[in-house]
């Protein structure tokens, strides 16, 4: 109350900084903003102690609003600017990300309280030359409207103590801004550079200067050669445990080289290159031998790469291997005798693997707890009887493309693997009703089930999860044709779901919608879309019984009225995002209908004319 403070006169400063600390640590950012308004104390407390800060970084006003944030909040460790965002779209937005300043960018607050008019033009206004090899192809109007140096300079004067930087797609920054960061940023720890444009030296500059720097990503990185990479590493490459570089044609197995002889205390390393060769990858494990966790798109390398990573890296636990055209079961092989703590296991497009690699993996590596496999296509069904039969740990498997692997094989598995929490299926076109059975009865702790064109999918296995499967949360059945309200109405008796994806399930109708709407009162996502015997009444319940929504996805609906959109926002008031593209029978009415009923609404996906006319 005005003139009658009781709570500031007897607070005194520790309390309210522990209490703006627990508000930024357990709430959401707008809570934390919400603190910075109870009045100035507040907020010169807050500006005192903020730590962290999202930026957009797409707009005139870029390095303005960098500088405005480091002037205002000093004590920042971590930041994050993002140039796929516009300042302006996100200023408009719930979404913007600049802390407070974003509502009026342009104004600063005098000494005396006045509001002044802030100048276009930076306090750091001398002209900054990049760096010869930091000239990406981009004309003036795109150094104008993007984040550049002059903002990043800013920062690093403003925030000494900033521990994490992000700078996603700053096609502007070059060495110069990476020079300042060095200089004045001791304690950087973690430096994301994805899809930047600098040059060798900002990359020595960082070596040199940023002597703690732990976490370093390079992907999409360009403008640089292996003499920057090198250079930063030989500097600064004991202290780095993650490194991630994908994509970069600049680099060879000359950086590896450096990884492997000035990088021990690496643990994870995410490495995409056509240009690696079987050397690089070896240099990498002999020198590393700490590694946790390896991504590697390698096309040159082969047997030989992956028998090193087996014979040196025995603290592995997660292994991504993804488009190898060289490599054997012998390598698999390699890796499941030296890397018995693997617990996590990715093979995308590795065509020239057996069910014998599986087999090798299964009867080793007795911890593995999630399983990925993607266009294998010469495993059959002998490879999943193995993880069946050896992993009884196993909590997640994804099979994607496996046209050879049939029901038989999810006899082992529900046998075997009775923790299982998580099944992804897609493109497993000789898989039936009996398989998922058998993961019903077996499997009976599964929390989450995702099923894309399974065409011999139906009833018969969602009434087996219905009845055995109690826990089940999440369920996706995209374009599982044989699906019926049947099905649907065991799943609302029997499961609390909170997900529901039933795209392009044509046998769906308003009843089952019905029976999900009743049984299943904590849903908040709901996928409808491509459901072309749903109308209005099926909304109409979902509104009544469905009270959690955030999310509703219903696009190529077309019996959808603009009735039934008022029925479904006088009940889904949480509603967060809605897509209902090419609902023919949806107007600009229905439209409005949903834009004024759902208060929380942050993304509405429909045909830019309706738009228009609302």
């Amino acid at each position: 109350m005005r003139g009658a403070d009781l709570i500031n006169l007897l607070l005194p400063d520790e309390i309210l900084d522990e209490v703006l600390r627990r508000v930024a640590v357990s709430g959401a950012k707008r809570d934390l903003d919400a603190c910075a308004l109870v009045c100035r104390r507040w907020r010169r407390h807050d500006r005192a102690t903020r730590r962290s800060a999202k930026l957009a970084a797409s707009g005139a006003r870029a390095d303005e609003v960098l500088r405005l944030v480091a002037e205002r909040f000093p004590a920042l460790v971590e930041v994050s600017v993002d140039e796929r965002i516009s300042v302006e779209a996100a200023a408009a937005g719930p979404s913007c990300a600049a802390a407070r300043s974003r509502r009026r960018p342009m104004y600063d607050v005098s000494p005396s309280g006045r509001r002044r008019r802030m100048s276009r033009s930076s306090n750091f206004g001398a002209h900054m030359s990049p760096f010869p090899l930091d000239q990406p192809g981009s004309d003036n109007e795109t150094e104008r409207t993007c984040l550049t140096d002059v903002g990043l300079t800013s920062l690093a004067r403003g925030c000494k103590g900033l521990e994490k930087l992000s700078l996603v797609w700053c096609s502007s920054i070059t060495s110069t801004g990476l020079v300042r960061i060095s200089e004045n940023c001791k304690n950087l720890s973690s430096l994301d550079l994805q899809a930047c444009y600098i040059g060798d030296p900002g990359l020595i500059a960082i070596g040199e200067g940023c002597k703690l720097l732990r976490n370093l990503n390079l992907r999409f990185v360009e403008g640089t050669t292996d003499e920057g990479l090198i250079g930063l590493i030989k500097n600064c490459g004991q202290s780095l445990v993650s490194v991630g570089v994908a994509t970069c044609a600049w680099m060879t197995d000359a950086s590896l080289h450096a990884v492997g002889s000035h990088c021990p205390n690496l643990e994870f390393l995410s490495l995409e290159s056509d240009h690696i060769k079987n050397e690089g990858v070896v240099s990498v494990a002999k020198g590393c031998r700490l590694l946790k966790t390896l991504k590697l798109q390698c096309m040159g390398a082969g047997d030989e790469a992956l028998d090193a990573i087996g014979l040196f890296c025995s603290f592995l636990e997660s292994l991504s291997l993804n488009n190898f055209e060289r490599f054997t079961d012998r390598s698999l092989s390699s890796i499941a005798k030296g890397c018995k703590n693997l617990t996590d296991l990715i093979l995308n497009d590795c065509h020239l693997l057996t069910d014998r690699s599986l087999e090798f993996v299964a009867r080793s590596c007795k911890k593995l707890a999630r399983l990925k496999i993607n266009g294998c296509q010469n495993m059959e069904t002998a490879a999943l009887e193995h993880i069946g039969r050896w992993c009884p740990g196993l909590l997640e498997l994804s099979l994607i493309y496996c046209p050879r692997i049939r029901d038989s094989a999810f006899l082992e598995v529900g046998r075997g693997c009775s923790l299982l929490r998580s099944l992804y299926l897609v493109d497993c076109s000789r898989i039936s009703d009996d398989a998922l059975c058998y993961i019903a009865q077996g499997c009976k702790n599964l929390t989450e089930l995702s099923i894309r064109r399974g065409y011999e999918i139906g009833d018969k296995a969602l009434i087996s999860f219905a009845e055995n499967c109690k826990s089940l949360r999440e369920l996706t059945l995209q374009f599982c044709e044989r699906v019926s309200d049947a099905g649907l109405t065991a799943i609302a008796e029997g499961c609390p779901l909170r997900k529901l994806n039933l795209c392009g399930c044509q046998l769906i109708t308003d009843n089952g919608l019905t029976a999900i709407a009743r049984g299943c009162p904590d849903l908040v996502y709901l996928d409808i879309s491509v459901l072309r015997s749903i109308g209005d009444m099926a909304l109409a319940e979902i509104g009544e019984g469905c009270s959690q929504l955030k999310d509703i996805a219903l696009s190529h609906c077309p019996e959808v009225t603009d009735v039934g959109l008022g029925h479904l926002v006088r009940g889904c008031l949480p509603l967060q995002s809605c897509q209902m593209v090419y609902c023919r029978r949806v107007s600009s009415t229905g439209i409005a209908t949903i834009v004024s009923g759902c208060p929380k609404l942050k993304k509405l996906l429909v045909e830019e004319w309706k738009k228009s006319c609302s």
